[in-house]
């Protein structure tokens, strides 16, 4: 840091986050307020900018998040939705070059605890004291952060687990509130106004910001790349992505508050990004007051989409057990974390198991899954470092579930084989099927999402038998050849090249 900060230095030490919890909370963000660090920076913008502005390096924040579950541990947050929910965060910020990544070893920790679970602000600080770990991003996800969907306090970030949907802009929006960032509407949180008429020039104890820029730096949330806004609850916006509300400055000018703003009020839809003033700030702070977060300097190991999930059992539709199942996979490079999923159908529509594991490649699954059905599975592979979601095609395991008593008659007296497996679209492939008696099938060809491809009803005779499938109508993918009868069921798995 150049000399002439010098001086600013030893006040950071006593800057903290707040929420002021004697306001009424908002539905949306209880957090309230602006920080300590912030009046500094704001009052010091020029000097910051000099020091901090050129630097345009990536600055990489580590996290960990907590869940928390009732005292029976019943309630915790799906873990791929919060890798889901950090991976949506990353891409709102990368403008701002910052990336989240969770702690290497330590990415979850899991809290049951009613009392942190759904809380009101006494709990929500009890559970930040006692379980807020150094050198990080802490992201609580409970039931009820004191009915907001979120709040940034006591350097944490709490977050609603139903406002922590794929597409939800909370987690960002709290990030921007932990790196200092003030709401647009700044000064009107838990304020009433009649927006026809004319706002006053102070309103709450804050200058009230005009549309003209001459107080912009003075007034609402102090950047003048963010118009003036005084909405203070949740709205939709219009097709120009601002708000329906006219509302009126001090000057009686009329305006429309920017939706596109992440840390205004704007739905989930309209919300979209952070202002070059606002990035300059929260990396600044990044720089200064979390310093003790940036201890890499470059990207960890990606995962690639070269290297899908290789299962290793249950596949090739063999029976199981329906209540106790050992599912298993082959490791993938750089991979720590993996999905399973279970589906009455490839497509893993609907699912019956949803699951992340951790730094293992096997689950053993004891709950009750349908009996006697054809089910479907895969795996996606996660690291810490790599939370984005793995678009690589994965494989499809299918297996069927019984009963221990339960026989499939089907599989003893009849034999499959498909060759050429994989095969190129549009070249026939062999069925060649080895029978200890006569009987007849219905022949089927499925895809992933169950759709069927082809139907016929098929004569075999004991011995060797031969059937030529048309593939000229399969487009490249997975398939299913079926065989069923009254003896049960036989699958085989066709690849289908371009």
């Amino acid at each position: 840091m150049m000399s002439k900060l010098r001086f600013l230095v030893p006040a950071l030490l006593f800057f903290v986050q707040s929420v002021q919890s004697q306001q009424t909370p908002d539905d949306f963000c209880g957090t309230r307020g602006m920080t300590k660090w912030f009046d500094w920076y704001s009052q010091n913008r020029n000097i910051l900018s000099a020091d901090f502005g050129g630097d345009t390096s990536w600055l990489y924040v580590p996290m960990t998040v907590q869940l928390t579950a009732n005292d029976a541990g019943s309630g915790y947050f799906n873990l791929e939705q919060a890798i889901i929910a950090v991976d949506y965060m990353n891409q709102r910020f990368v403008p701002a070059k910052i990336r989240y990544y969770l702690v290497p070893g330590d990415p979850f920790r899991f809290l049951p605890n009613s009392y942190w679970h759904i809380h009101q602000w006494d709990g929500g600080a009890d559970m930040i004291v006692k379980n807020r770990l150094p050198d990080r991003l802490n992201a609580f996800v409970v039931n009820d952060p004191a009915g907001n969907c979120g709040y940034s306090w006591m350097d944490a970030i709490v977050l609603k687990n139903s406002c922590s949907g794929q597409y939800n802009s909370t987690w960002a929006h709290e990030a921007g509130h932990h790196f200092s960032l003030p709401h647009p509407f700044f000064g009107w949180e838990g304020q009433t106004w009649n927006y026809s008429t004319p706002a006053p020039v102070d309103f709450g104890g804050y200058q009230v910001e005009k549309t003209d820029g001459s107080n912009c730096y003075n007034s609402g949330d102090r950047f003048c790349d963010t118009r003036p806004d005084y909405l203070n609850y949740r709205w939709s916006c219009d097709q120009n992505g601002e708000s329906y509300v006219l509302q009126h400055d001090p000057n009686n000018v009329e305006f429309k508050s920017d939706a596109s703003l992440i840390m205004g009020y704007a739905s989930d839809v309209c919300a979209s990004r952070f202002t070059p003033e606002q990035i300059m700030a929260m990396r600044t702070n990044i720089m200064t007051e979390h310093s003790s977060y940036l201890q890499i300097t470059d990207p960890l190991q990606e995962i690639s989409d070269n290297d899908p999930v290789a299962l290793i059992s249950p596949v090739d539709t063999a029976f199981v057990q329906y209540n106790n199942i050992t599912f298993s996979w082959n490791p993938v490079p750089n991979a720590s974390l993996y999905t399973v999923e279970v589906a009455l159908h490839g497509n893993m529509i609907p699912k019956f198991i949803w699951e992340t594991v951790y730094n293992t490649t096997t689950l053993t699954v004891t709950k009750n899954l349908p009996q006697n059905r054809l089910l479907y599975w895969r795996v996606r592979p996660y690291s810490e470092w790599d939370l984005s979601k793995q678009l690589a095609p994965q494989q499809i395991g299918v297996f069927s579930t019984i009963v221990t008593t339960a026989t499939n008659e089907l599989e003893r007296v009849l034999a499959a084989d498909l060759s050429p497996n994989p095969i190129a679209s549009g070249t026939p492939v062999n069925l060649s099927l080895g029978a200890d008696k006569s009987m007849d099938v219905l022949l089927s060809i499925t895809d992933v999402t169950g759709r069927v491809m082809h139907l016929e009803a098929a004569s075999i005779q004991q011995g060797e038998n031969l059937l030529n499938i048309q593939t000229t109508k399969l487009n490249a993918g997975i398939y299913f050849v079926s065989m069923q009868n009254e003896l049960g069921r036989l699958v085989k798995r066709l690849l289908v090249t371009e």
